[in-house]
């Protein structure tokens, strides 16, 4: 295990899922990944004992660190007074406005490792480098055929290109966390096929995901059914690509409208 190098005195909390990524060669490829340009401003989300915020500020134009809990408030406010370019936004980083930024590196709780990732895509970005547990990473990175293919990795594959970076174990970290982790890059695009609605989407990945070794027409309504390929309509779902489960998700929109109501003649 990698100590916690620190003058401050910081006691981890387990229910804030703090576990502080302490091995400096990790960190340093991590900033490397992110391909930081003079001119960038970076968002770190759970800057925490500040030790990636420092290699961040390094090469940032400006760096934005949101942090939740108080008692980092005293190495925080060190490192802003020797850095100008260090803005903190106190608050939980699923409630507070992420402010424009160009990329993100951050080491995330894990608790709350997807609802973060999941905010930032609704953000403009070029980049974002991520720690995350490494069952969730998978699942991002699979694709049609892959073990660990769901909903999680279509949804964000549709809005982003994810890539695996590297694996790292619990001795990175101080305290070891119970789950191994690993370094993800995500590429924000260009929604890669177009869906009436992402909540809808959503809806339809979760329903059919849910049967996964079913078939397509097994699940979804004969109405739906009749504007797709018999190729679609048989596969089953762990083997339909993401440009399949968008047409799937057009046919099905009209179905969950209400039905507009004819109006009465005069009598």
């Amino acid at each position: 295990m990698q100590p916690l190098s620190t003058p401050y005195p910081i006691r981890p909390k387990k229910k804030l899922g703090q576990n502080f990524l302490t091995d400096d060669a990790v960190l340093r490829r991590e900033v490397a990944c992110a391909d930081i340009a003079t001119g960038d401003t970076v968002l770190e989300i759970g800057a925490g004992i500040g030790n990636l915020t420092q290699l961040l500020l390094e090469r940032a134009g400006q760096v934005v660190a949101v942090e939740q809990d108080r008692q980092f408030g005293p190495c925080l406010k060190d490192l802003q007074r020797q850095h100008k370019h260090l803005r903190v936004i106190w608050g939980d980083a699923l409630a507070v406005d992420f402010p424009r930024f160009d990329k993100a590196v951050a080491n995330l709780p894990y608790q709350v490792a997807l609802p973060i990732v999941f905010k930032l895509l609704n953000q403009r970005f070029e980049r974002a480098v991520l720690m995350l547990p490494k069952r969730l990473a998978q699942r991002l990175c699979a694709t049609v055929g892959q073990q660990g293919y769901s909903r999680i990795g279509v949804t964000v594959g549709r809005l982003a290109q994810v890539e695996w970076i590297e694996q790292v174990g619990k001795d990175a970290f101080f305290p070891r966390p119970e789950v191994e982790s690993a370094l993800v890059l995500i590429k924000r695009t260009k929604p890669k096929f177009a869906v009436p609605s992402d909540d809808f989407f959503r809806q339809v990945l979760e329903s059919l995901f849910a049967r996964r070794q079913a078939r397509v027409q097994q699940i979804v309504p004969a109405a739906a059914l009749a504007s797709l390929s018999k190729k679609i309509k048989n596969k089953p779902v762990y083997t339909v690509t993401p440009r399949e489960f968008g047409e799937i998700t057009r046919a099905w929109w009209p179905l969950s409208q209400p039905t507009p109501r004819t109006p009465r003649a005069p009598s």
